[in-house]
Formats: C-alpha cells, sequence, structure tokens
C-alpha cells in the first residue's frame, strides 16, 4: 500500500527544547491511548470481516471435518454460490453510479460557479480513476461489511509547485482505524482517524534512516501500552489525523453579513439587538495530519479541509448491546451455503462415492479364495469359488450373498434444492436476476421479480450514495484551498465528457471586445451537494436516442428541428462532424449558443437596428401570408365555378341526348348544345355566372 505524504509543513510542535519535548510525547500518548481505543472497540468488526472475506474466498468448511474428511479419504466438496449473487449486487451498481451533483446555495454562490465546481470534481474523478476507488469499497463493503477510500493531494508534476486533489482506494480496510464515538453515517463527526503501515525493518531503515525507531533490535522492548504497533518483527507506522476545535466568535454587522471577530473590517459597524452586539460562539474544525510511530513523529502538516479525508463505505449497521456491527451480503448467507456444500458433497458419495454392497458370508467359506474376494467389487470375475461348509448339524449352508443397500438419492436431492432456494432467501436475490428462468412467463412478471430483487440490495447502493455525497462535501470544501492561485487554468470534464480549460480566481473577458467580465472565484459562496443515482452518461445518450426517434415517427415534422442533437449522441465516428452541418441549416432562432460568421461582436446600436430590421420583416411576412390566403381563396373559388357549371353543362347534355331520341327533339338539342357551349365560354370571365348568362338559372329544360 502507498504511503501518502502531505505538502505544507507544520512545525508548532518542536522536540528542540523541553517542553516541546513534552508536548511530543503528550502528542503520542494521546495517539497511542486512540489508537488503542479504536482497535479494541472494532476488534469484533474487524474479525466479522476477516472471517466473511475468507469464505467469500472459498474457505467453507471447519478444519475439524476437513482433518477428519481427509483422514477417511472423504470428499469435501466448495460449490462457491457466493460470488454469483456478490457480482450481481457489485454489479449493478457499476451500472448506476452515483453521481455528484452541486448547487449554489447563497453567499454570493452563482449556478455558473457551481457548474465550473461540478467539472472540477469530474476532472478530479476522472485524473484520480475515482471508480476504482469507489468500485474496491463497495466490493469490500458487500462482501466483508465495510469499504473505504480517502483524498490526498499530490504535485501537478515532477516541475511544478501546483497542488491536484486525487481520490484513491484503501485495498485494506482493516488498515483504517476511526473514533469509535462518532454517530453520523459517513463518520463525517470522527475526531480523529488512523491509517497504518506496516513495514520490515530494512523498508523502515531506508525511508526513515535518522529515526531513531530504526536502530533499535528488538521491538517488543518498547512496552505493552504500544503492543500493537508491532507485527510479525516489523515497523508499524500510522497516518494519524487528529482534529481540533477552535472557538471563534462570529459577530453580524449592520449590512445582514456576518464574520469572525478577528477578521473583522476597520470600518465594520457591528449589528445590535436589545442594545448588546449581535454574536455567537463557534467550534471551528481544524485537521491536523502526522506521520508517526509509536516513538516518533516522523513527518507533519496541515490537512486544508474541515473534514478527515477518508470516506467510509458501510453495510448494514446494527447496534447490539451497544456494539456496532456492520455486514454484508455473505454474513447471513454462510449456512446456507455450507449447508449447500455439505447436500452436495453428501450427493456425490451417495451416488459416485457409496461403498459396493458386500458380501455376507460363513466363516470358512472364503478360506483358500480370499485374493478373489476381496477383489470382487473391482475386478468382473467369471466365477466365484467358495469352500462348502456346514453347520452343526451337518446341513449345508448357502453361498455367500449380497447385502444390497439403497442410498437415500431422492432425499439428497431434495436437500440439496432446499439448501439453494435458502441461498436466494438469504440474500434477497432470485433466478430472474440470476438469469434463471422462472415459473412467470409474462416479461412483466421476471421483470417486477429483477427489480425485487435489487430493491432488497439497493441498500448498499444507497450507502455508497452517502459516502459519495460527503466527499463531495470534502471536494467543494477543499477546492478553494488549492486551486487559490490567481489566473490559474484548470481543466473541467462536461458530462458528455469533453473538456475545455478554465481560468479561475481572475477576472477575465467572456467574449473578446464584448465587455462582459467574469470571474470564477471558488472561494466566494456556499454550495450543497447531492448525489444522484442512475444510468450513466452513456446508457442517457443511449436512451435519448431511442426515444427521440419514436418522438420522430409519431411527429415528422419536428425531425428537421431536432436531427442534429440526435446525430451527435450517436456512437459512430464523423457524427459530431454531420451534426454540425445539420445544426447550420437550423433557423437562426435555433442556433444555440454560437454565432453566425461576421456577426460576432455586433455593438448595441447596431444589434437594435438588426431587430427593428427583424419586427419590419415580420410584419411584411404577416400582409405577404394574408394577400397570398386572399389570392388562394380567390382560385378556389374559381375553380369551384368551373366544377359546378360542368356537371350542370353534363346534365343538360344527358337530358337532350333523351330528348333527341325522337325525330321532333333534333333540332332542339342542337339549340340547346349551342347554349350550354355560350355559358361555359362566359364562365372564364370575372363576372357573375348570373351577369353574363341572363335567366341561366330561371330557364328550364323541356321535358
Amino acid at each position: 500500500m502507498p504511503i501518502y505524504t502531505q505538502t505544507g509543513r507544520l512545525r508548532d510542535i518542536e522536540p528542540d527544547d523541553a517542553d516541546g519535548e513534552a508536548r511530543v510525547e503528550k502528542f503520542l500518548r494521546t495517539a497511542r491511548e486512540r489508537f488503542r481505543v479504536a482497535s479494541e472497540s472494532e476488534a469484533l468488526i474487524r474479525a466479522a470481516y476477516v472471517s466473511d472475506m475468507a469464505f467469500y474466498s472459498g474457505d467453507q468448511w471447519p478444519s475439524g471435518i476437513i482433518e477428519e474428511r481427509r483422514r477417511f479419504d472423504r470428499p469435501y466438496l466448495t460449490i462457491n454460490r457466493l460470488p454469483q449473487f456478490c457480482h450481481q449486487v457489485m454489479n449493478e451498481q457499476r451500472q448506476a453510479r452515483p453521481q455528484i451533483q452541486i448547487n449554489p446555495k447563497g453567499g454570493g454562490a452563482t449556478v455558473d460557479t457551481a457548474t465550473i465546481l461540478q467539472g472540477l470534481t469530474r476532472h478530479i474523478e476522472v485524473a484520480s480513476d475515482a471508480e476504482i476507488a469507489y468500485d474496491t469499497a463497495f466490493q469490500c463493503q458487500v462482501i466483508g461489511g465495510f469499504g473505504c477510500f480517502r483524498v490526498v493531494t499530490e504535485f501537478a508534476d515532477d516541475e511544478s509547485m501546483d497542488q491536484e486533489i486525487r481520490i484513491r482506494r484503501i485495498l485494506n480496510p482493516c488498515t483504517v482505524y476511526f473514533d469509535p464515538t462518532c454517530q453520523e453515517p459517513d463518520y463525517s463527526d470522527a475526531d480523529y482517524a488512523f491509517i497504518v503501515h506496516d513495514l520490515k525493518k530494512e523498508e523502515y531503515q531506508a525511508a526513515y534512516p535518522d529515526s531513531q525507531m530504526a536502530g533499535l533490535s528488538d521491538f517488543r522492548s518498547i512496552g505493552d501500552d504500544e503492543r500493537e504497533w508491532f507485527e510479525g518483527g516489523g515497523i508499524r507506522i500510522a497516518e494519524y489525523f487528529p482534529v481540533e476545535k477552535q472557538t471563534r466568535k462570529l459577530v453580524q454587522l449592520d449590512d445582514g453579513s456576518v464574520v469572525f471577530d478577528d477578521e473583522l473590517p476597520e470600518d465594520a459597524v457591528i449589528a445590535v439587538a436589545n442594545g448588546d452586539p449581535i454574536t455567537r460562539d463557534v467550534q471551528v474544525r481544524r485537521v491536523r495530519w502526522a506521520k508517526i510511530n509509536a516513538r516518533e513523529i516522523l513527518e507533519e502538516s496541515q490537512w486544508l479541509g474541515r473534514w478527515i479525508p477518508i470516506i467510509p463505505v458501510l453495510g448494514e449497521e446494527l447496534i447490539v448491546s451497544g456494539k456496532r456491527q456492520l455486514s454484508g451480503v455473505v454474513r447471513h448467507a454462510k449456512g446456507s451455503q455450507q449447508q449447500y456444500n455439505y447436500q452436495r458433497t453428501a450427493l456425490v458419495e451417495a451416488i459416485a462415492l457409496a461403498p459396493k454392497a458386500p458380501w455376507v458370508a460363513e466363516e470358512g467359506q472364503l478360506e483358500g479364495h480370499e485374493e478373489v474376494w476381496e477383489t470382487s467389487n473391482r475386478r468382473n470375475w467369471a466365477v466365484l469359488p467358495y469352500k462348502g461348509v456346514t453347520d452343526s448339524s451337518g446341513h449345508a449352508l448357502p453361498a455367500p450373498q449380497r447385502n444390497y443397500a439403497e442410498p437415500p438419492i431422492a432425499a439428497v436431492t431434495q436437500a440439496v434444492a432446499q439448501a439453494d432456494n435458502d441461498l436466494k432467501s438469504t440474500t434477497g436475490i432470485y433466478d430472474p436476476s440470476l438469469g434463471a428462468q422462472g415459473p412467470q412467463q409474462s416479461g412483466r412478471a421476471i421483470g417486477l421479480l429483477q427489480k425485487q430483487g435489487g430493491i432488497a440490495n439497493f441498500g448498499y447502493i444507497d450507502n455508497l450514495s452517502r459516502a459519495i455525497r460527503h466527499l463531495g462535501r470534502i471536494l467543494v470544501d477543499l477546492a478553494p484551498k488549492i486551486y487559490n492561485q490567481p489566473g490559474r487554468v484548470v481543466r473541467i470534464v462536461k458530462p458528455d465528457q469533453t473538456h475545455e480549460l478554465v481560468t479561475l480566481n481572475q477576472p477575465f473577458e467572456q467574449n473578446p471586445g464584448s465587455g462582459v467580465i467574469k470571474i470564477y472565484d471558488l472561494d466566494v459562496g456556499k454550495y450543497d451537494v447531492t448525489v444522484s443515482v442512475g444510468p450513466g452518461y452513456e446508457s442517457k445518450r443511449q436512451e435519448f436516442v431511442a426515444s427521440v426517434l419514436q418522438l420522430v415517427q409519431s411527429a415528422p415534422q419536428l425531425a428537421a428541428l431536432i436531427m442534429d442533437l440526435v446525430v451527435r449522441n450517436m456512437d459512430w465516428p464523423g457524427a459530431n462532424e454531420i451534426a454540425d452541418r445539420i445544426k447550420k441549416t437550423l433557423p437562426p432562432q435555433l442556433q444555440e449558443g454560437e454565432e453566425a460568421p461576421g456577426q460576432q461582436n455586433i455593438p448595441p446600436e447596431v444589434q437594435q437596428k438588426l431587430e427593428q430590421l427583424l419586427q419590419q420583416q415580420a410584419a411584411l411576412t404577416e400582409q405577404l401570408n394574408q394577400a397570398t390566403n386572399a389570392v388562394e381563396s380567390r382560385r378556389m373559388e374559381l375553380e369551384s365555378r368551373e366544377r359546378i357549371a360542368g356537371i350542370q353543362a353534363e346534365t343538360q347534355l344527358v337530358i337532350a341526348q333523351l330528348k333527341a331520341e325522337s325525330a321532333e327533339g333534333i333540332e332542339l338539342l342542337r339549340q340547346e348544345i349551342g347554349s350550354v357551349k355560350h355559358r361555359l365560354e362566359l364562365l372564364h370571365s370575372d363576372r357573375p355566372l348570373e351577369e353574363e348568362v341572363p335567366g341561366a338559372q330561371q330557364e328550364p329544360l323541356a321535358a
């Protein structure tokens, strides 16, 4: 395990004089006492953790039973089902990763700065491979009941004095010792914590050659109260995080703001209520860091944050008889798993390793043929000779007979099935969640059972969310103190994993020539931290594409307006370039966040004139639409007249044809046809039909 060193050396403990030596001894004596208390208080938790980890890894048979079975050459099978159940919970967490959300709370906080803080947090997570720290802690939580990860500060590179915040995993959470009196589920109220490291003597001497402890030959001569610090002839060193609380007076000013009395401006006016200044005492936390052994302070510095930078991830937490207990999925499934191993082993013995039916023979019948009969269960002898004997009355005794016994295969099989059900019951994970087809045939029923398995173990993911929320608080508190250089350029990561460089703690012009000045000051304002649990950004992108394509199918007119967003979220090469081209075809009002070429940095007076022209254009467009509608209405009216007149003409021609059946009506038919043709010609004029053809509607045809 790496041993981290914090920067920013602290030297208010000086061992150069008698008082300094006394303070160092008091500091170390307090540390040793705290370590002893933490070790004794968590002894049962740590023992249970080690037992669960060993059981999960396959050490599932009691040692006494193993020795007994080995002595008689009997099997002891381990059919380890627990990894399958634990992976179900752990992989569900990897699919629904908690995401830190930072929101402005007050005191000058802005949405833009909150966005920068959240992007900086993502950058810290990406640069730290924080998912490894989360996954390791969650794995330890699910299997053994608790896990941990930590926050450290490191130099950006070997040629820089700038520091970076990093999130690191703690592979073995048993090396972490917390204040046992803390009450919060994230241990944010702990007054101290340790991370211990056991080094060999050679490693210790190479790292700290000037240490007094490095020259001691017998590490057990220190004293009984220090025996916890020495294991197997090595030297135990610890990173010690004590919290010091300082009482400070908070003063309210007449403008409503508050400030500590030792930071009052010269012209400050203190608010008064009932003749007394409005003040109150505040406990301010200060976290120190020291690397120590049982006798010395090897290194020390001031931790810049308010909280101890170690974040626990707890499993199921119970208080039994005043003692804290932490358990994971394995704890309550041990009995079921052992029962499963026993029953599967018994089934194998009953079927494959059951002894052959023995022979029952009278004494003396096998005399002279012992070798044949001893191998009769292993070799297929054609003849089994035996010696005939008689009883006391002279009667011949029967030949040797087999003593058959039927193994209880059915009963053992039923017991195996019951053990399997017990495993599912104790873990809360059933066949549908494990990918097995159950009796439920409908997809809805299977989905509900899968959801039930997730709900049964959702508490573990929820506890991880609490831990990550506390991590967010630590990062928001620590970032203004680490990234505090004026003009420092940092990288932020957006939700779509694209990167952007931003300048902190220094005013800058957002767009050159615009006159808009902005500043991202991380030290101004207060921010809340929340955590969202759900699919990651990549899963959400895929869901977005699928949902929008369904929307386009039902409303095709929207395709041209949103297709650039759909293409940008597709996972294939060139998607962004195609989306950019599609976006250029959108109306100007949908060109979000971008200005057309040649229109950047438009002066205000030109912008006002442009808006007036756009308004005039809108008015003219409305008038043109009205005129177009009037012309369209007139055209439709004329077309309707022509259709009506044509129908009337056809009707009159049919009637005239009927009249032509008689010789007397031929002349009348000719007159009617001429009249119809004349009226059709008049329909192409703009005058009403009644005016063009007087009496056209009143002139009936002769029957």
